[in-house]
């Protein structure tokens, strides 16, 4: 894993969309926006275990992630590596970015939807082996 610069830390830990890239079976590239939580170097995002995305990781576990500021000064990093599915509580996880993405109130009643551990859910995590950071200083 590469050393990840403060900034790169900073940036990465703001409640921003990213949005995953993988491969479908025929090669070609597929995107989609996603949520994510920036935790120990690793990006940990979750999704159904029936959707295109993960049906991609399953089959290839290479992904890139871009996480942007569109706004100007446009600013953005971008996470290749390895997917790999990631063991912790799901409930906790989802509560805690619904909390950052919708507030408390919406966030909590976004969460209870995951307070069973549904089965049909996966949370996984990005290891970056690459980073391409695109932050302006100052």
């Amino acid at each position: 894993m590469p050393s990840i610069e403060p900034h790169v830390d900073e940036f990465l830990s703001q409640t921003l969309v990213g949005v995953i890239s993988t491969v479908d079976a025929e090669g070609r590239a597929r995107s989609a926006p996603i949520w994510y939580q920036w935790e120990g170097g690793a990006a940990y995002m979750f999704t159904g275990r029936r959707t295109l995305k993960w049906r991609n990781i399953v089959r290839n576990p290479s992904a890139s992630l871009c996480v942007d500021w569109r706004e100007p000064p446009y600013r953005s990093v971008i996470l290749d590596g390895s997917v790999e599915e990631a063991r912790r509580p799901l409930y906790d996880l989802v509560l805690s970015m619904a909390i950052r993405y919708y507030g408390d109130e919406e966030g909590r009643a976004f969460a209870e939807g995951y307070r069973e551990q549904p089965e049909d859910i996966v949370i996984f995590r990005l290891v970056p082996t690459r980073i391409a950071d695109y932050l302006s200083e100052g």
